[in-house]
């Protein structure tokens, strides 16, 4: 085995490849979910399936004193130190200046830049070790949809940046930007398909070559400090409005 490893938001989508990516390089996993207990025990069983070793554990990040508890309730679950994190869960809400409240921002600011932060610390805190953190492709092409979410990715990239420097070498910190990937209640399968092939690679990616990505930078000793862009080059193409939202 490699250590254990945090995977937040990991219970379905990319964070379910990203789980099962890292079980597949030798690490034990401790599968994070908020309110998808069901999907998060399917990841597990997966990864079981596969030769690996897996745990559950639910916490509500936009709860600090469960975020305070997590890395430790993780560690005791899996039965080992927690050595490694990927903080994949966000919070993504459709908001515009013109129609953001404070409890939105609020909302994405301690569940995607706080709990990230209070997770570092722990890990500080308790031995170090590496963590990745998951951005979007918006912070090098960012537009006015999905406003708060931005700027809260935005806030993390400085975060990695930071911390990289001032941790270092107890934890080593990176981050991967993924361009559209999936569909969600915003983006349906034609606009996801319109974003990935009018890319300059004509390709989006998929939530495999996130987790090739993460794979990577939980063994990149000499790599610190850095954001790796799995787009398809979609940042390149500058959008006035996100593809959810676009007038063809």
């Amino acid at each position: 085995m490699r250590g254990a490893v945090l995977v937040t938001g990991a219970a379905k989508r990319i964070g379910r490849a990203i789980a099962l990516r890292l079980a597949q390089e030798g690490y034990q996993v401790a599968v994070h979910y908020r309110s998808s207990g069901d999907e998060a025990m399917e990841t597990a069983r997966m990864i079981e399936k596969q030769g690996g070793s897996a745990v559950c554990i639910g916490a509500d990040l936009g709860n600090t004193s469960d975020v305070e508890n997590l890395l430790e309730s993780a560690s005791k679950a899996i039965g080992c130190p927690i050595t490694g994190i990927v903080n994949n869960a966000s919070l993504y809400l459709h908001d515009r200046l013109d129609t953001m409240n404070p409890e939105v921002w609020a909302d994405h600011m301690r569940i995607n830049v706080y709990a990230p932060l209070m997770l570092t610390n722990s890990l500080s805190n308790n031995g170090g070790g590496w963590i990745v953190n998951i951005l979007d492709y918006k912070i090098a092409s960012p537009n006015a949809d999905f406003l708060s979410y931005t700027i809260s990715k935005f806030a993390l990239e400085g975060a990695t940046k930071t911390l990289a420097r001032d941790l270092a070498p107890g934890v080593r910190i990176n981050a991967v930007a993924p361009g559209h990937t999936l569909t969600s209640d915003h983006l349906d399968d034609g606009e996801l398909e319109e974003a990935q092939i009018s890319a300059p690679l004509g390709v989006g990616p998929t939530p495999g070559d996130i987790a090739d990505a993460v794979s990577y930078l939980a063994s990149a000793k000499a790599v610190a400090g850095q954001t790796i862009y799995v787009d398809g080059g979609e940042r390149f193409r500058q959008r006035d409005r996100d593809p959810a939202f676009e007038v063809i």
